[in-house]
């Protein structure tokens, strides 16, 4: 083999593997839980979460993404509940949980004898400087699998005021003189929107606080694609210093914060629900353009 050919191959394998490995984020002191999964005849990276904790350092400010997969004893039975903490700075820890059914198209050469759930799909917001983002498990001896990744891939275009379809009027918000309509969600008031793809919904959110509520605050929305969970999203925000809602004197809108969801071709019903009892939080939704 010449020099220039072998030059090639090196080359080749490098940006194979670069290509395959962007974006990945890999757990510190982890290598003896590192587990190889056939995903649909992929190649993927996971870890497993069993009986310690995974710790992950991550440089913000970016939003990461979370893939969880129970390990499963058999093939039987509908679906495999499972849950895992997710804590960012050692501050107060998220609180994951899944449902998700057997999955034929996942393999693991290393443990052929095992199964695994299809994966949920989790997105944390991370501030800027380097974070400390540590996954432990909830029950003992629950065994999941986790992959996290970089979620940097933010769509651009232009955006279009989409409308939700709910029976109550839109709240305005006044942020520096301007007025803003915003639906309020809670867990009890869903909010539901029709679009054709392929297209991204962008949407922005504020947490209302209430006076006694912190000074900072989680919320999580979780998104459903006709039917199905596409992913939950966890924002930590604190009070705006500008925004107020019209006519609501005691209740303060927090800073906002926004995800954007990627659609496919035809059309999607999209369900916006919260997941906390006690939060009411304001939506903006728009079409990007141009993708």
């Amino acid at each position: 083999m010449s020099n220039k050919v072998a030059y090639i191959k090196i080359l080749l394998s490098l940006l194979i593997f670069g290509s395959v490995s962007a974006g990945v984020i890999k757990p510190q002191d982890a290598k003896e839980q590192r587990d190889i999964l056939i995903v649909s005849g992929n190649r993927s990276s996971y870890y497993t979460l069993d009986g310690q904790s995974l710790v992950y350092k991550v440089k913000g400010p970016q939003r990461i993404k979370i893939y969880s997969r129970a390990v499963l004893n058999s093939t039987r039975g509908k679906s495999k509940s499972f849950g895992f903490e997710v804590q960012l700075n050692g501050n107060q820890p998220l609180q994951v949980n899944h449902q998700q059914k057997y999955s034929k198209g996942v393999k693991s050469p290393q443990h052929p004898n095992h199964y695994f759930s299809k994966s949920a799909l989790d997105y944390i917001s991370v501030p800027a400087g380097v974070n400390e983002v540590s996954i432990r498990p909830k029950k003992r001896g629950e065994r999941i699998m986790i992959r996290v990744l970089e979620d940097s891939n933010a769509p651009k275009g232009k955006k279009k005021r989409v409308d939700a379809l709910s029976q109550e009027s839109t709240i305005k918000l006044i942020s520096n003189s301007k007025h803003l309509s915003y639906y309020a969600m809670s867990k009890d008031h869903p909010l539901f929107v029709n679009l054709e793809g392929p297209v991204s919904l962008e949407i922005t959110s504020r947490l209302g606080f209430s006076p006694q509520m912190g000074r900072e605050e989680e919320y999580r929305i979780q998104v459903l694609d006709n039917g199905k969970v596409v992913g939950t999203y966890y924002f930590t925000s604190d009070r705006s210093e500008v925004t107020t809602v019209d006519g609501q004197n005691e209740i303060v809108p927090g800073k906002w914060r926004s995800c954007d969801v990627k659609l496919g071709k035809g059309m999607h019903e999209i369900k916006l629900r919260i997941m906390d009892e006690d939060r009411q939080v304001y939506i903006k939704l728009n079409q990007i353009m141009g993708d």
